[in-house]
């Protein structure tokens, strides 16, 4: 039995505001660089709370719940964008209203929730021995909107940082936030092969980029087993090869695009260093030319040791120890990471995977839905890790 906390029932008395709100958000999503009419609902809703916000880059916003003074601050984060997906999910009446784009990875969610938790950290802004700054990111999917946040927040007293990331593959009202590494660092890889067109007929009069690029993708991933502990997630995919344009004709040029993603730094530098050498030589095996982009994308997202204990013991005393699990690191890529390169702090894995309402699809699945029962407890956490943290500091 869920124990009672004055939090978790103040967090549990918002629900309903935060279902309707999450799915008010759901049936109007915007993609990164986007989120204008995401935004303005959000500074609409704080102003009625009337908590304090600014604008923050195009469409970013930061909010200040003030506690007992402003010398020590934690920092809360949500995001805000979805995704070019078309949903399929025609049962349910929230549905996208959007051709082509919906949220499937839960960031409707998370902006309900951190408004949830500016409304609950206003009932115990009396407690708090500091205060909240709660950012609204724009264009997290894409790699961005942390920079802009992260120059905001550099003029105040920050001293921790915290996000919630709602996730499919945990049972709702499970949570899990331990330390160390839980998410990769992800940079994207794109590749541009030169050769000379001929006709098939005659390769020999040609440089074939396909068949150098066909020879990179297998040379890469040999390289990916040979050069890097397997003690040690990394990996190397392609999901775009483009070249040519008729079955009869070798084409002058080929694009490979992929991510690496790593959990290590001196793996992610050896890698750089690593595929442009293998690159080169594989190219030039096959007489093309090659030019190598690799771009950084997310951050290694690794969980701050003290933090991960202190959220640990929110998530204990608002759920009962048996809701706080261990779950794997991920490869996958969240740039929270960026916020925990400069600040201590975590990122929590808040389930919503429920069989039976049908939320047990995987994150970016066009039948992406979550069981909203989620929320509160979010809400919850975000509140009571602030709380906490706070007073720790203190």
């Amino acid at each position: 039995m869920t124990p009672s906390h004055p939090v978790l029932e103040a967090a549990r008395s918002c629900q309903d505001w935060l279902v309707g709100l999450r799915q008010q958000l759901h049936q109007l999503p915007e993609l990164s660089y986007r989120e204008q009419a995401t935004a303005e609902r959000v500074k609409a809703e704080l102003s009625a709370m009337g908590v304090p916000w600014e604008g923050v880059g195009e469409h970013g916003v930061v909010a200040t719940v003030t506690g007992q003074h402003s010398c020590a601050m934690v920092a809360l984060r949500a995001d805000m964008d979805a995704l070019p997906i078309q949903e399929q999910n025609e049962h349910l009446p929230y549905r996208s209203q959007v051709p082509g784009v919906m949220h499937a990875c839960g960031h409707d969610g998370h902006v309900a929730m951190l408004l949830g938790a500016a409304r609950v950290l206003q009932q115990f802004s009396g407690s708090l021995q500091g205060s909240v700054k709660l950012c609204f990111q724009q264009a997290e999917e894409q790699g961005g909107g942390t920079a802009e946040l992260l120059e905001h927040l550099a003029a105040f007293p920050v001293q921790r940082a915290f996000a919630i990331h709602l996730w499919s593959e945990i049972e709702a009202g499970q949570i899990s936030v331990q330390a160390g590494p839980r998410m990769a660092a992800c940079d994207l890889v794109e590749i541009e092969l030169s050769g000379v067109g001929c006709h098939g007929a005659s390769p020999q009069k040609g440089v074939d980029p396909i068949a150098a690029g066909a020879a990179l993708v297998n040379n890469l991933a040999m390289m990916m087993t040979r050069e890097i502990n397997p003690a040690h997630a990394a990996s190397l995919t392609f999901g775009k090869f483009q070249s040519g344009f008729a079955g009869n004709v070798i084409p002058d040029q080929a694009l490979l695009a992929g991510t690496l993603r790593t959990t290590h730094l001196a793996d992610q530098q050896h890698l750089h260093q690593a595929i442009r050498r293998v690159v080169d030589s594989t190219a030039a095996s096959f007489r093309a030319q090659a030019q190598l982009n690799i771009r950084k994308g997310g951050s290694m997202l690794i969980n701050e040791a003290r933090s991960s204990a202190l959220a640990a013991q929110c998530a204990s005393d608002l759920f009962g120890a048996e809701a706080v699990i261990d779950f794997p690191s991920l490869m996958v890529s969240e740039n929270f990471g960026d916020f925990l390169e400069k600040y201590p702090g975590l990122m929590a894995l808040v389930g919503v995977r429920n069989e039976a309402l049908g939320a047990c699809h995987a994150h970016h699945h066009p039948q992406f839905n979550i069981d909203e029962s989620a929320l509160y407890r979010g809400v919850a956490m975000h509140v009571e890790f602030s709380l906490s943290s706070l007073a720790q500091i203190a």
